[in-house]
This record gives C-alpha cells, sequence and structure tokens, in this order.
C-alpha cells in the first residue's frame, strides 16, 4: 500500500547533486541523486561525487573560466512562490571496499559516498533496520532520472529553466545479492528502469517510507538514437544516428544492511575522525573533495 504522505517526506528528502556558478549562483549541471540520512550528512553513490569533481576541473581549464560549488538541490515554496533550496556540500568522501561479502572471493567496492553539508537539513529518511528483504515485495524508489537533461526546460530548443524535483518510481525486489535466498543480502536487484542520474536514489518500503536500498547502477543496454531524437544541431554534427551502449537499464544497488551503519559512520567520521564500522577494509578513506 502506498502512502501519499510518506512519499511526499521522500521527495523532501531527495535531492539532485551537482554544481552552482560560484558568482551567479545559477545552477551549471546535476549528476545524480542523495538523500540526507539526518544532521548535516548525505549519501549517495560515490561516483556522483567524483563526477562533480571532474566537471568543476574542466570548467576551470575552459577559456572563460568559472568555479562551481559542490551543492545539494531541491525546489521549495515560500510563500507563494518557488525557490531553489541550495545546502553546499563542504566535504564528500568514498568509504573503503567491504571486507567481506558472502558470494565473493575477498572484498568489494560498494561504491559509497558521503558529504558534509554546511547546514542540517530540515528531513531526512530514516533507514530500515536490516532484516530479511522479501523477493518480489513493493519498492519505490525517488531520483532524478537522466540528470541534468530530464530537469531542464526547452523553448525553441533552447534551455530556460530547470525543474528540480525528484520523481517517484514503483516496482518490485526482482532479485538479491549475492543470492535470493540470503538473509542478509548486501544487494538489491529491482525491475524500476533508470537511466544516467538515478544513481544514490533511494529505493524505499512504500509502507513506512524508510530507506531499504539505493540505486547505483543500472543493467546497460545497446542504444541506437535516430534523427527524430536528437537536437537538430547535433544530428548535423553527427551527420547520422549514434550507436552505443546507454547507462539504461534495471537500477540495482547496495542494501540497507549496508546503508544502516551510514549516520553513525558519518557522524564518528566527519566529528571525531574515526575509521569507519570494522565491516570495511582498514584501508584510508578516499577524500573525493
Amino acid at each position: 500500500m502506498f502512502k501519499a504522505g510518506l512519499l511526499k517526506r521522500v521527495k523532501a528528502s531527495t535531492v539532485a547533486i551537482g554544481l552552482l556558478n560560484k558568482d551567479t549562483k545559477d545552477v551549471i549541471a546535476t549528476f545524480g541523486t542523495g538523500f540526507f540520512i539526518g544532521d548535516k550528512y548525505i549519501v549517495s553513490s560515490a561516483h556522483v561525487f567524483s563526477q562533480c569533481l571532474n566537471y568543476n576541473s574542466l570548467y576551470k581549464e575552459k577559456k572563460n573560466s568559472f568555479e562551481g560549488i559542490y551543492s545539494a538541490l531541491r525546489v521549495i515554496r515560500r510563500g507563494q512562490k518557488l525557490d531553489l533550496d541550495i545546502y553546499r556540500i563542504n566535504e564528500s568522501i568514498r568509504l573503503p571496499p567491504v571486507k567481506e561479502a558472502a558470494g565473493f572471493n575477498g572484498s568489494i567496492d560498494l561504491d559509497i559516498g558521503l558529504g558534509k553539508l554546511d547546514r542540517t537539513s530540515d528531513s531526512f529518511l530514516p533507514i530500515k533496520e536490516p532484516g530479511r528483504l522479501e523477493l518480489y515485495q513493493d519498492i519505490a524508489m525517488c531520483g532524478y532520472p537522466s540528470g541534468r537533461l530530464s530537469l531542464i526546460l526547452y523553448r525553441n530548443e533552447d534551455g530556460v529553466g530547470m525543474h528540480l524535483n525528484p520523481i517517484i518510481q514503483f516496482g518490485h525486489i526482482a532479485g538479491l545479492m549475492p543470492y535470493d535466498e540470503s538473509s542478509t543480502p548486501w544487494g538489491i536487484q529491482t525491475d524500476i528502469v533508470a537511466i544516467g542520474g538515478s544513481s544514490g536514489s533511494p529505493i524505499i518500503d512504500p509502507s513506512d517510507g524508510e530507506v531499504i536500498g539505493m540505486a547505483q547502477q543500472v543493467i546497460s543496454t545497446m542504444t541506437t538514437v535516430y534523427k527524430e531524437g536528437m537536437p537538430t544541431n547535433l544530428y548535423k554534427l553527427t551527420k547520422g544516428p549514434l550507436y552505443g551502449v546507454a547507462p539504461l537499464g534495471l537500477a540495482y544497488g547496495v542494501s540497507n544492511i549496508i546503508l544502516s551503519l551510514l549516520p553513525n559512520i558519518s557522524k564518528n567520521y566527519f566529528e571525531r575522525g574515526h575509521p569507519p564500522d570494522l565491516l570495511f577494509e582498514e584501508t584510508q578513506i578516499v577524500i573525493i573533495f
């Protein structure tokens, strides 16, 4: 059963992660999704934070260079007006690989990124206590599929603005990792179609609004884009259709077995400098920015 009130909270706690122009405060680009986990902390896929860093470096090297501010973005209502609510991400890290994951020999990197915000978020998503996840149970996913491309509003082929509310998608647990009967699965395979930009989206139990997983990757598909699906300028440049592997497919990612540790890990690391839980390798945390 889907409860609209709970899903409203999920949307309020889910943000786009990207860059703001330091001088104009305009949105430059967004690269993925993240969600608040309490206090000043946010979680996403580590590769989303890395994309922010990589593109910021590119923008600085351009002829008309500018600097981007690492930010979490969402739209809120202030009276009768809509406003862009901005949280600056002051620090971000990538957690070490998990020491032992059932079904694998040795450790595995789960692509988990944590960020510290410049202020406390006014809403956050509770992470469900670890327990047995049921195959085929109803789930929902909240995020920004296609990132900046899905957020830009067009008129006569020119970008005129951005829509920064996440969308809710519904589906089921299609499989568990490393195997369906696992009592402590470290990963979730969904039947929800996702695309680049969905990385970092919370996967929730819609009956209580609690997080049971986070989308990080998709089972990619081969794709062909013809003239009708391409901007005119791009078609003229390529002089034909585009072929390739697209980040479009069924979403999968890490489960709450791992995510439930993150609020404490965030506080211990950012406030006290302590290393992650013993579940993780005793290697140094990778500082992204």
